[in-house]
């Protein structure tokens, strides 16, 4: 086979890749990142790929020149590709007009993404399709060949994509670019169907050695005559590779999610893994069917070892993580990606090749058939990827919300088996023992080695699982530990709870007292539902709530009732089940207030929400005098970051305050709130909001400003020059999706270190010391005393850090500091609550 081709289909698989990861990313910036708005667009990709495979499996079978038809193919991904590209800012355009018209109309609203989605991705799609086929027409001379040449064509495409998704998922976009690195896909796919003419041009016509459909109307009775698979068998065994193979991978990567920090790179290295697999099995195919006299003797066999792989894979996955305990806690970065790599290899690798070895191993039993190799390949790989998205979605959608993960993986090794019994029992004559194998290994799993009895909530000392969900979106589950619970998903990422109920409260307090007089509020994100049934406490006309998880919602309205204030009752409110940042983008409403939650800066697709354009589009939802408040969690950002955040924010809004959400010094909670005007604080206006908090009390001014004032920690506005170094975190070029991961796994081996503690204090000093209170424009109105209040939050935080470092007579200082320039009441409060 010449090697040139090979190394083209080889960068074919990369580009494709880069492509496929790329196209994802676009799409759920635009249409969500929601696991139905995911599920759709993959899907669209690969029934493209399975259209492709079989009408340009059908051309290649009449071509007279195959290398030039898989070069204009190649050359027509590039054009189509672009043209994607084109198109995205059109799409972007639509959206808000799509949603005004049927956003009140989920289902019409899916079938109309689905459509635009598909207007980007099929016409590259279909191309890319036919590439395998038509390569596979040009070099096959012999049919007896086309087993060996066609799973050949595949390992190395498909080692190509591995590598292509290992640089999109890993380096590209954070180093290039997101433009950058499609242009570079595109660049590489031009540069492919070049050379592939060149390559044409100096290479005879192929001779005819394989009889073509006008001529071989005995292949099917001479397949028969061979005692070979019938056609619809053949097809029939491809459907069901392609749907147990990514039906595994869907559910692989839910049972990782449940011990990662499923991260961009998490998610990759899953990827890669089983791309490398599925590469993996095409050549055991190759080497299997190599020594065999009947490759078919090889599928029974094969079936059987691929079913009981799979179905001891959770009880591999249990014991490789101790039950499911967090990945290596401590390991640096690189030490991290190693962990994950091999806890990958060992629970995926030989089930995945071995699931993967189905459809070469068919492709070599297919050798005899007649009908042209191109037609051959393209139809049996059609029907494989068909069966693909069928798997992908009915696992996803069906099996893991009806049965749950482990019963889904128990029910895919179970088909693999009940597929090998139903060989072994009707294509006679085969070993008796395989039968009897596959209805025993059947009954084995069915019975005592049954994975639905593995752990999947991991509980410490103490905690006890009120309700538990599972679906595509992940594991989330209610847990009580003695008076508090929370809601957590896929085991360690808490999204709230009655632990932290003041704190939570205070951040939607904080915005709506600064503000004029809100009459509206936005939340992007529930969690528990605490923040948002805070703001009920106020006199709001409107409130809406976006939630991402449905079963997180299903979590807040039956087990956190009585700490929400009615939210799921209160005609004021609606709570959605919808990606908050194209929610937002596509919702006309404007409001006084948004509030963007504590997002897990590391986890995939939340640096989306840290972005020039995410931040432009809360703006363009604000009302006139609009504030647009961003919770940052420091205890899970480096100062770098924090500065990258800030420095972003600056660039969408006139003017940026900072303000604590609490006194905490190893795990604080800032917010950066966005003034769609650069006005200065109302005191009047903070005194008359705090007053309707608490329901028409007469609250003390001095209290109420001093409760105001301690949380104010600078104005960043004033200080830009601070931030003008930092880069700025866009869609194009995600610094935070991509540095954020790097720095959490650092920073748990102590090589980092969090925006917090003494380093926040010293930030917060450097603040004070380049604007002191007296000179800030936005205290302008406030007197000299109430001024003074700014100071006491900031002596109140040196106190915590102080005592926290076992410096007792600096944090004593510190507290005097702070009870001198407060009012009595006030210093009572805190001084009863510890905050």
């Amino acid at each position: 086979m010449p090697m040139p081709l090979l190394a083209l289909f080889f960068l074919s698989g990369f580009a494709a890749l880069v492509y496929q990861v790329l196209w994802q990313r676009q799409l759920g910036l635009i249409f969500g990142n929601g696991a139905h708005a995911a599920a759709t667009t993959l899907a669209i990709f690969f029934a493209g790929l399975a259209i492709g495979s079989w009408l340009w499996g059908e051309r290649a079978a009449r071509s007279a020149r195959p290398l030039a038809g898989y070069a204009r193919l190649e050359l027509g991904l590039a054009l189509t590709a672009l043209v994607f590209f084109a198109l995205l800012p059109l799409q972007r355009a639509a959206y808000g007009p799509l949603f005004a018209v049927l956003g009140e109309w989920p289902g019409a609203f899916a079938v109309a993404r689905a459509l635009l989605a598909a207007t980007l991705l099929l016409p590259p799609a279909l191309c890319l399709g036919g590439t395998l086929p038509m390569l596979a027409q040009h070099l096959i001379r012999d049919p007896r060949a086309l087993g060996r040449i066609a799973t050949r064509l595949y390992a190395v495409n498909t080692l190509g994509g591995a590598a292509g998704a290992l640089a999109a998922g890993f380096w590209l976009p954070g180093l290039l670019g997101v433009r950058a690195a499609y242009l570079l896909a595109v660049a590489l796919n031009a540069a492919i169907g070049i050379l592939a003419l060149l390559l044409d041009r100096t290479t005879p016509a192929p001779r005819a050695a394989v009889p073509t459909p006008a001529d071989a109307p005995s292949a099917p009775r001479a397949a028969a005559a061979a005692g070979l698979l019938p056609g619809r068998q053949l097809h029939a065994l491809a459907a069901l590779s392609g749907f147990v193979t990514l039906g595994l991978e869907v559910l692989w990567t839910r049972m990782f999610a449940q011990v990662l920090h499923n991260s961009v790179y998490s998610f990759t290295v899953i990827l890669v893994t089983f791309l490398l697999a599925l590469a993996l099995g095409a050549g055991l195919a190759r080497a299997v069917c190599r020594r065999l006299t009947h490759p078919d003797a090889a599928l029974v066999p094969l079936l059987l070892a691929a079913g009981g792989a799979a179905a001891l894979s959770p009880f591999v996955f249990a014991a490789a993580t101790d039950g499911l305990a967090y990945l290596a806690p401590e390991a640096r970065w690189y030490a991290y990606l190693g962990a994950v790599f091999g806890l990958a290899a060992v629970v995926m690798l030989v089930p995945g090749l071995l699931a993967g070895a189905v459809l070469p191993t068919l492709w070599h039993l297919a050798a005899d058939r007649g009908g042209g190799p191109g037609r051959i390949v393209g139809r049996l790989a059609a029907v494989n990827t068909a069966g693909a998205i069928a798997g992908a979605l009915i696992c996803g959608f069906v099996l893991l919300d009806g049965i749950g993960l482990w019963a889904s993986v128990k029910a895919l090794a179970l088909l693999q088996l009940a597929a090998a019994a139903w060989l072994a029992a009707t294509r006679p004559p085969r070993p008796a023992w395989t039968l009897a194998a596959a209805l025993g290994a059947m009954l084995a799993f069915a019975t005592v080695l049954d994975p639905t009895r593995l752990p999947l909530v991991r509980v410490a000392a103490g905690e006890a699982v009120l309700e538990r969900w599972e679906s595509a979106y992940g594991v989330t589950a209610v847990v009580q530990r003695g008076q508090t619970r929370r809601i957590k998903m896929d085991n360690y990422y808490a999204l709230g709870g009655t632990g932290a109920l003041v704190y939570e409260q205070t951040q939607a307090d904080l915005p709506l007292v600064l503000h004029s007089a809100p009459r509206s509020a936005f939340f992007l994100g529930l969690g528990s539902g605490i923040t948002a049934g805070a703001a009920l406490q106020h006199p709001l006309e409107r409130i809406a709530v976006a939630e991402l998880v449905p079963e997180v919602v299903e979590a807040a309205r039956r087990h956190f009732g009585p700490y929400i204030n009615g939210l799921f009752e209160d005609a004021r409110a609606r709570v959605v089940v919808a990606d908050g940042r194209s929610y937002l983008f596509g919702d006309p409403a404007r409001y006084d207030v948004v509030v963007g939650d504590l997002f897990i800066p590391w986890q995939a697709g939340a640096g989306a929400l840290y972005t020039r354009e995410q931040f432009a589009t809360a703006r363009a939802r604000l009302t006139g005098d609009g504030l647009f408040a961003q919770w940052l969690p420091l205890y899970q950002l480096s100062r770098a970051e924090f500065r990258v955040i800030a420095r972003t924010m600056l660039e969408v809004f006139p003017q940026v305050t900072l303000w604590r959400g609490d006194f905490l010094s190893a795990r604080p909670i800032v917010a950066l709130i966005g003034h769609n005007q650069a006005t200065p604080l109302q005191p009047e206006r903070v005194l008359e909001n705090f007053r309707r908090r608490q329901g028409g009390e007469t609250a003390p001014r001095d209290n109420v400003l001093a409760l105001t004032g301690l949380f104010y920690a600078g104005n960043l506005g004033a200080n830009r020059d601070l931030f003008a170094d930092a880069v700025i975190n866009t869609d194009d070029r995600p610094v935070i999706e991509y540095a954020s991961p790097i720095t959490q796994r650092e920073q748990r081996a102590g090589a980092a270190r969090w925006f917090t503690g003494e380093a926040l204090q010293a930030f917060y000093d450097e603040l004070a010391t380049r604007l002191p209170p007296a000179r800030d424009p936005y205290l302008a109105l406030l007197s000299e005393r109430e001024r003074g209040y700014v100071d006491a939050g900031r002596a109140r935080f040196a106190s915590k850090v102080a005592r926290e470092h076992g410096r007792v007579e600096e944090a004593d200082r510190h507290a005097d500091a702070f009870g001198a320039l407060v009012p009595f009441d006030v210093l009572m409060m805190f001084d009863e609550q510890g905050r």
